[in-house]
């Protein structure tokens, strides 16, 4: 190489050189190396604290999205218990309502058969006042002459007899 060969020629050059390197390099690591080195000493720890805290925070987001999760869950399942006894309680009611309507819808039904009974009863009592009426009248114009009382009732009850026979064969 040729530069080599020409060391001969520089060679307090290079010896002054070296010497003012090494002095160099000692001075550079007594007095700038160490306050680089606090100050990279310094920017690592600054970095893995801030990755320590960005992995802490990570953590933290995790545990909260996961609790987020489970009360999102208990808030549907909450939710649906809610609307499971709302229907239970619609449904309750509805079965109240029909039970009061059939109730009701009962009391009326004897009502009614209770008045079509008296109605039937009233009408009966006047129709027997009518047909003994008539009974008498036809009897006395039959036979011409007054009938005793035994007489009257016997054939009043006959009519009657006659006359609810009949309405019980029609209804």
């Amino acid at each position: 190489m040729p530069q080599f060969e020409q060391m001969s020629v520089f060679s307090s050059l290079t010896f002054w050189s070296i010497i003012s390197f090494v002095i160099f390099l000692l001075l550079m690591a007594k007095y700038a190396f160490p306050p680089i080195f606090e100050i990279l000493e310094a920017r690592e720890k600054k970095i893995s604290g801030d990755l320590q805290s960005a992995e802490d925070i990570k953590v933290a987001a995790e545990k909260l999205k996961k609790e987020f999760e489970e009360q999102l869950k208990a808030a549907h399942d909450k939710a649906a218990t809610i609307v499971q006894l709302a229907n239970e309680e619609s449904r309750k009611n509805q079965e109240k309502a029909l039970d009061e309507t059939q109730a009701k819808c009962r009391q009326m039904l004897k009502e009614a058969e209770h008045e079509i009974q008296t109605s039937r009863n009233q009408i009966l009592a006047e129709i027997r006042g009518y047909v003994s009426a008539l009974t008498i009248t036809s009897a006395e114009k039959i036979m011409r002459r007054a009938l005793t009382e035994d007489d009257k009732k016997r054939l009043v009850d006959e009519s009657i007899d006659e006359v609810v026979a009949s309405l019980g064969k029609q209804s």
